[in-house]
């Protein structure tokens, strides 16, 4: 082995050598990437002769019992961190038709030619970028050949894996058994979700209503979460989320479905536990619902800045002076802060209005606060500490599932979204840990 290291080192020692000493200028780039290459060659030479000389036991045949025949050792290329490697293992048959390949499967690579950490390191990368992107970091930064398709394959792959173990979440959460309680214990506990359209192929849009004009859809809605705790407040008194405590979770389907993921995500992070509980949302009747069904004790807050929107919507419709919009704008806006709900809706009903579409207008919104009205006391929710608007939940929507999922040009399945999204959701969560894999 010494001489094999030695004379692949040698080999790029003495090229550059000989270049510089003609006076040739040398970048430093090209003096790490090629000892970069030899340190690779030379990790392959060895990891091929290590996984050759692996020991293996002759297998017992699973149909009939018998000690399988060895049929002698056959090569496999597979695809690990290092590069391509070839390795050398012994094939095993038997008369009765099975075969079997044991050093294939105490590798993990049984069926196919990547080992499992290129399977993750593909995986995390899929996570941020395109699959064709991915295929080019892996080529440029690991020299590792992992195509497009593969890419994809492979990150569907373990989606499916992280959906898979979500399901199993979910079933153990309707049980009577509830983890242990966190350590350190959860003062403030918010959960937040929100609804955002992903781009699906046509085939799998037929029959949904959207919004073109023709009443098609061009997207489904993905409804995304978010659960993060907070413990105190910063020196100027405004609460401050917990570093790190920021967890994700999404999927495309029944709206039954999603409240099964929602609950099981809030119970895994200790939800029976936390002193509050706190919901935060805009004012789409299905979060509500299921924030009572799933944490009825929660408080519940109407995100502060949609509230706003309401006002803003309502008086564009009413006032045409920009002047006088301004200050009515001021006016309302500090009414909804201190959560003077009826006097705000007492303010609508007292505006002159000269069409239907005004006294319609000013009907709907005045439903709207009232039917909200507790969700909107703002100045008691700020004297308790509590954060006051869903800005975790709408970056999540942006910046976890549109950076990835929303790319231009981009169509999915709804199979692909919601392995994709779960995948990235668990890298973003800081749930996407390395498994040790035991080679005994």
């Amino acid at each position: 082995m010494t001489g094999e290291y030695a004379l692949e080192l040698n080999r790029i020692y003495d090229a550059l050598a000989e270049k510089m000493s003609n006076n040739n200028d040398v970048a430093m780039d090209e003096i790490e990437e090629s000892f970069r290459e030899a340190a690779l060659n030379c990790g392959r030479i060895a990891l091929s002769k290590f996984l050759s000389e692996i020991d293996e036991e002759t297998p017992t045949c699973s149909s009939c019992g018998e000690k399988m025949r060895n049929h002698g050792k056959r090569e496999k290329q597979i695809v690990t961190l290092l590069g391509s490697c070839d390795y050398s293992r012994n094939y095993y048959g038997c008369e009765c038709g099975e075969y079997a390949i044991p050093k294939d499967e105490k590798l993990n690579v049984s069926g196919t030619k990547f080992t499992q950490v290129v399977k993750r390191v593909t995986s995390q990368i899929a996570a941020s970028d395109s699959f064709r992107d991915t295929s080019a970091n892996l080529k440029y930064l690991c020299g590792i050949d992992v195509s497009a398709k593969e890419a994809e394959r492979i990150a569907e792959d373990t989606g499916a894996e992280i959906i898979a173990a979500k399901q199993d979440e979910i079933a153990y959460s309707l049980t009577e058994l509830n983890p242990a309680e966190p350590e350190p214990p959860v003062k403030i506990m918010y959960i937040e979700y929100d609804g955002t359209g992903v781009p699906i192929r046509k085939q799998e849009l037929v029959g949904v209503k959207g919004k073109q004009p023709d009443g098609s859809a061009r997207t489904r809605e993905m409804k995304t979460g978010c659960i993060f705790t907070q413990s105190g407040l910063n020196d100027e008194g405004k609460p401050v989320r917990d570093a790190e405590s920021t967890t994700y979770f999404s999927q495309i389907g029944q709206l039954d479905d999603f409240s099964k993921l929602l609950y099981s995500e809030a119970v895994k992070r200790g939800v029976d536990y936390a002193e509050r509980v706190v919901v935060i949302g805009d004012g789409a009747k299905w979060i509500w619902n299921l924030a009572d069904n799933n944490f009825p004790n929660a408080t519940q807050i109407i995100d502060l800045y949609h509230a706003k929107e309401h006002i803003y919507d309502l008086l564009r419709t009413i006032i045409s002076s920009e002047t006088e919009l301004y200050t009515q704008k001021r006016l309302f806006y500090k009414m909804l802060e201190n959560g003077d709900i009826d006097g705000l809706v007492k303010g609508f009903s007292e505006f002159p209005v000269n069409t239907e579409e005004q006294t319609e207008k000013i009907r709907i919104e005045s439903n709207y606060f009232m039917q909200n009205k507790k969700r909107m006391q703002y100045q008691d929710f700020s004297k308790q500490g509590f954060f006051v608007g869903s800005g975790v939940v709408e970056a999540a929507c942006k910046n976890v599932i549109g950076k990835r999922l929303k790319q231009s040009g981009m169509m999915w399945s709804v199979s692909g979204a919601n392995k994709i999204a779960a995948l990235r959701c668990a890298v973003m969560s800081g749930e996407f840990e390395p498994k040790p894999q035991i080679i005994a």
